[in-house]
C-alpha cells in the first residue's frame, strides 16, 4: 500500500516557470494596481509620464541587453536570443515623442540607473539570476499587448507609431512566451539553480514598482537632472561618468561627436547605432576633461584609447575626436581656450605615438594608393579606410595587442566586401607592417 507521504515523494517536482510565477503573482498584482496603469486604462495618463516610462526603460533594457550577451553562463547564453532586444523598440518610441516632451525628471532616472546599477553588479556577480531580470521584461510583454490599444487612444496615435515596444511580438506574443517558457524549464532543471533566479524576478518587480509608483503621479521636478542623468539621456547604456556643466559644452561634444561619424563611414557601417550612441556619450566625457590639467588628460585619454583600439576603433578616431572637440568647444566658449587646448595636446600626443612609426607622409602614400585601388565610389562609402589600417599597425607596434586583428577580422569578411576591396586591405596591412618594421622610434 503506497502512503500518502510516499506519494509526494514521487510526485514531480515543479519546474522553474511554475516557481517563478507562484512567488512573483502577489508582486505583478501591486505592479498593475499602481494609479499609473489605472489611469492609462481611463485614457486620461498625461503623455509626459509615458515617454517618462519609455525613457526609464531604455535605459533599463540598454544596460541589460548589453550585459546579457556577455554573461559567462552558457543557461543564459541558450536562453538569451537577440530577437528579446526591446531597447531599438525603446528608441524609435522615443524618436516620434521627441519634439513634445521634456528632459527626464531627475527621480526617474536615479530609480532607472539603481536598477541598471542592479543589473550590472548581478551579471558580475551572479550571471544566472540575470534570468530572473529576463522573466520579468519578457513577461512584460503579455500585459504591454492588453494596453497597447490604450496607449493608442490615449494620445491618438496613428498605427503603431509611438508605441512599438507595448506591441514587441504583435500577434505572436503568447507564442513567444512559450517558447520562452520552454527554454527556461528545458535548460534549467537542477532545482539548486532556481532559488538565485527567483530572488532576483522578485527584485526585478521590486525595482519597477518603485518607478511606476513615481511615474504617476509626477512629483515636481527639483533642478535639473544630475551628469549621471543627463548622460543616460544621451546613452542609455552609459554608466555613470561625468558630464560638462553648460549645455553649450554638451552641445559642442555632440557636434564634434557627429563631425567625426561622418569623417569615419567604418563607425555606422560595424557600430551602428549603438556606437553613435556611444561616441555621443565619450565625446561629452572627453569634453570634461579639459578641467583636469595636462598629465592627467594625457593618462585619461591614453587610457580610453587602448581601451578602444582593443574593440576595434583604433586610436586615430580618438585622436580626431579630440582635435574636433577642442575646436567645437572653443568655438562656443573662446574665453576657456587654454582649458580646451589641453585636448588638442592630448590628440598631438596621439599623433606623434602614431607617426613614430609609421611618418605621415609614408601613411598618405599608403591611403591614396589604397583608394586607387578600390576605385572613387569604394573610397568614398569606405573613407579613410587605409588611415585605420595604418594606425591599427601603429597601435600594435605602441603595445596595444590585437588592434589589427578586431580590426582586420571585420574588414576581411567576403560576405561583407569584395575580392577587389580585401586585396586592397590585406596589401595596406601588410605594406605599413613592413614600414614599422623598418622604422626604429625616435628617442
Amino acid at each position: 500500500m503506497v502512503s500518502a507521504k510516499d506519494d509526494i515523494r514521487r510526485s514531480p517536482a515543479k519546474q522553474l516557470m511554475e516557481k517563478l510565477q507562484e512567488a512573483t503573482i502577489g508582486c505583478h498584482k501591486r505592479l498593475e494596481s499602481l494609479p499609473y496603469f489605472s489611469t492609462l486604462i481611463e485614457h486620461t495618463l498625461p503623455l509626459t509620464c509615458y515617454v517618462h516610462q519609455l525613457q526609464a526603460l531604455a535605459i533599463i533594457h540598454g544596460v541589460f541587453e548589453s550585459e546579457i550577451i556577455v554573461a559567462e553562463h552558457g543557461p543564459v547564453r541558450r536562453i538569451w536570443r537577440d530577437s528579446m532586444k526591446k531597447l531599438p523598440l525603446l528608441l524609435e518610441d522615443l524618436a516620434f515623442f521627441r519634439p513634445r516632451h521634456r528632459a527626464m525628471h531627475s527621480h526617474i532616472l536615479d530609480l532607472a540607473g539603481d536598477m541598471s546599477d542592479r543589473i550590472r553588479r548581478l551579471r558580475l556577480e551572479h550571471p544566472p539570476a540575470l534570468l530572473g531580470y529576463l522573466y520579468v521584461l519578457e513577461g512584460s510583454t503579455l500585459g504591454n499587448s492588453m494596453h497597447q490599444p490604450d496607449i493608442s487612444t490615449t494620445f491618438h496615435l496613428p498605427q503603431l507609431h509611438g508605441c512599438r515596444y507595448y506591441s514587441s511580438y504583435r500577434q505572436q506574443v503568447h507564442e513567444r512566451w512559450r517558447d520562452f517558457s520552454r527554454a527556461m524549464n528545458d535548460t534549467l532543471t537542477d532545482e539548486d539553480s532556481h532559488a538565485p533566479i527567483i530572488t532576483a524576478a522578485l527584485e526585478a518587480f521590486a525595482e519597477l514598482e518603485k518607478i511606476y509608483q513615481a511615474l504617476y503621479p509626477l512629483r515636481q521636478q527639483n533642478g535639473a537632472p544630475n551628469a549621471s542623468g543627463r548622460i543616460r539621456q544621451i546613452n542609455p547604456e552609459a554608466g555613470n561618468h561625468p558630464m560638462p556643466g553648460d549645455e553649450r559644452e554638451t552641445a559642442a561634444a555632440l557636434r564634434a561627436s557627429t563631425r567625426v561619424w561622418h569623417e569615419f563611414p567604418y563607425y555606422a557601417h560595424r557600430f551602428g547605432e549603438r556606437g553613435r550612441r556611444f561616441s555621443d556619450s565619450d565625446t561629452c566625457w572627453l569634453a570634461t576633461l579639459s578641467q583636469l590639467d595636462q598629465e592627467s588628460v594625457n593618462r585619461q585619454t591614453a587610457w580610453l584609447s587602448r581601451l578602444l583600439a582593443a574593440r576595434g576603433m583604433p586610436s586615430v578616431m580618438l585622436e580626431h575626436a579630440l582635435d574636433a572637440l577642442c575646436e567645437e568647444l572653443t568655438g562656443v566658449l573662446p574665453a576657456a581656450r587654454s582649458s580646451y587646448e589641453k585636448l588638442g595636446t592630448a590628440a598631438a600626443g596621439l599623433r606623434a605615438a602614431r607617426q613614430k612609426w609609421i611618418p605621415q607622409e609614408r601613411c598618405r602614400e599608403l591611403c591614396e594608393k589604397f583608394d586607387r585601388q578600390i576605385g572613387t565610389t569604394l573610397a568614398e562609402e569606405h573613407k579613410k579606410t587605409a588611415l585605420l589600417l595604418v594606425s591599427a599597425v601603429a597601435d600594435e607596434y605602441n603595445g596595444i595587442k590585437g588592434t589589427v586583428a578586431r580590426l582586420v577580422t571585420w574588414m576581411t569578411e567576403k560576405n561583407r566586401f569584395s575580392d577587389l576591396f580585401l586585396t586592397a586591405v590585406k596589401k595596406t596591412l601588410s605594406d605599413a607592417e613592413n614600414i614599422a618594421d623598418h622604422k626604429s622610434p625616435k628617442e
